[in-house]
């Protein structure tokens, strides 16, 4: 029985914990604190901008390996792979090999990089190929795990240690090559840095470079800025093919904030070909929750809010800070109840994803601040902390917004068996479409109220960019709804 888990099931020719299977706490905090800790020390350099963004002096240059942050643990005798979501990975060839470099090793969690080696020269390795390999046990030989940092020794932590003193050690720990091993360092400067990323990047057999300098942070060169983020809700629109059906426009993602709450960052469309359109609409809409916050796509249709448990992985071309007092700048942030759904916590203002691309889902990452927050964000852009307090829970009154106008109301009801029915709408002008895009132009609720049904209160919410869209939404409520035996109050 392994000390890591007695939730494991056969994989190849060990072991494989899912999700949450890893049952020591004081580890599962360990790999949490990490992430967290080294997040907020890395900080994301274009290709372009390495002469003005790579500070003087010593630096050391290391390959970016496209995969799966794993950690090497050693408990009790014992080694594993664990992911910060509680996988774990047992006797496979990878951790044999684990087990015969740190036979003489105390105690410890070492951080790296979990891939799948490829079997065609020129392919490197892609953060995709490591799920698909965790799903199939044929492939389990092919895993493998570069070392690049250590997170505990002997119950110490070695964060506290200069990065040298920690790489002094891997080195005695691990070899350079091999299916355990320690991922490449060259020391050098900025020119060294330039020469690699021209080897090892320009050609393609890494996905980019990871940078360490004396100042303590630790730089991520590569071509593109990619952001995990959770999937909270999602537009529709009609299906391109003509059938009717309904399918996916866009979907919306949230960025979680250090205090748990969800931070509203933008949608991506580009990226979603028609299957996967149709099969988010599908799935989506079995995860269909409450919400109070009402918010409109660009057809002037509500989005549907889900539930929190899908990690999307975005390309961006950049992140736009926000304008300071610009209300099209803020973004809402909303709290997550099982039991009651999403509640609208309040407006903040947060950098704007520019030219969003859907790149696929990442089970392996946690829904925590660690993974899917902001320090995505901050490696890139300070956020101004000092300013969020000062917008949360700002009414729309208190920032000089004007107040909405009803422009429509109507009520009819309908009495079978001496019990009342009632149908009725109001629509208003929201009056604040052109100072905040976060308000529809219009709004109209849409009330059934039935006393013998099992849910007798039963209300819709459209929204429209016109007047005439508005008045469309009612005039067909009205005909699918409005028949004989109601009269109108």
């Amino acid at each position: 029985m392994s000390v890591f888990s007695t939730r494991t099931e056969p994989y190849a020719n060990g072991r494989l914990g899912r999700p949450g299977a890893l049952e020591l706490d004081d580890i599962k905090k360990a790999l949490t604190d990490y992430k967290t800790k080294v997040a907020k020390r890395y900080r994301v350099a274009p290709p372009d901008e390495m002469d003005k963004l790579l500070p003087d002096g010593k630096l050391l240059v290391s390959p970016k390996i496209d995969g799966e942050l794993w950690f090497a643990v050693k408990r009790a005798g014992e080694v594993a792979l664990c992911a910060p979501n509680g996988r774990v990975l047992l006797g496979i060839p990878v951790v044999q090999e684990l087990e015969r470099h740190l036979a003489s090793a105390p105690d410890l969690i070492l951080a790296g990089e979990l891939f799948v080696a490829s079997r065609s020269p020129g392919i490197r390795p892609r953060v995709f190929h490591v799920a698909k390999a965790i799903n199939d046990p044929d492939q389990a030989a092919a895993i493998g795990w570069k070392a690049f940092d250590i997170a505990q020794w002997d119950g110490e932590d070695a964060l506290a240690w200069p990065y040298e003193r920690r790489l002094d050690q891997l080195r005695k720990l691990l070899p350079e090559t091999g299916r355990a091993s320690l991922a490449t360092s060259i020391e050098g400067d900025r020119a060294e840095a330039k020469r690699r990323y021209a080897d090892w990047v320009g050609t393609e057999k890494f996905e980019g470079l990871v940078v360490r300098a004396e100042n303590g942070f630790t730089y991520k060169v590569k071509p593109a800025v990619t952001i995990d983020a959770v999937l909270v809700a999602f537009g529709e629109r009609l299906a391109q093919d003509g059938s009717g059906r309904l399918e996916v426009r866009e979907l919306n993602v949230a960025l979680v904030r250090d205090d748990g709450s969800y931070h509203i960052a933008g949608s991506v469309g580009s990226g979603l070909n028609e299957a996967l359109r149709a099969s988010y609409h599908e799935r989506l809409s079995a995860m269909l929750v409450a919400c109070d916050y009402r918010m409109a796509n660009r057809e002037g249709t509500l989005c549907r809010f889900v539930r929190p448990e899908i990690v999307l992985e975005l390309k961006v071309s950049d992140l736009l800070p926000p304008e300071p007092g610009e209300p099209s700048s803020t973004r809402m942030t909303l709290r997550w109840d099982p039991n009651e759904g999403w509640k609208a916590a309040g407006a903040i203002p947060l950098p704007a994803l520019l030219h969003p691309v859907y790149m696929g889902e990442r089970p392996d990452k946690p829904i925590d601040p660690a993974n899917v927050g902001l320090d995505q964000i901050r490696q890139i852009l300070p956020l101004a902390e000092e300013d969020n307090e000062v917008a949360l829970r700002v009414p729309p009154a208190a920032r000089g917004l004007p107040a909405s106008r009803v422009v429509a109301r109507r009520v009819w009801v309908k009495v079978t068996k001496d019990k009342k029915a009632v149908r009725k709408y109001v629509a208003w002008s929201t009056e604040k479409a052109q100072a905040d895009d976060r308000y529809p132009p219009y709004v109209v609720c849409f009330t059934d109220f039935s006393p013998g049904r099992k849910e007798p209160l039963q209300r819709e919410l459209r929204v429209a960019s016109s007047e005439e869209r508005l008045q469309a939404h009612i005039a067909t409520w009205e005909a699918e709804n409005i028949k004989k035996g109601w009269v109108e109050a």
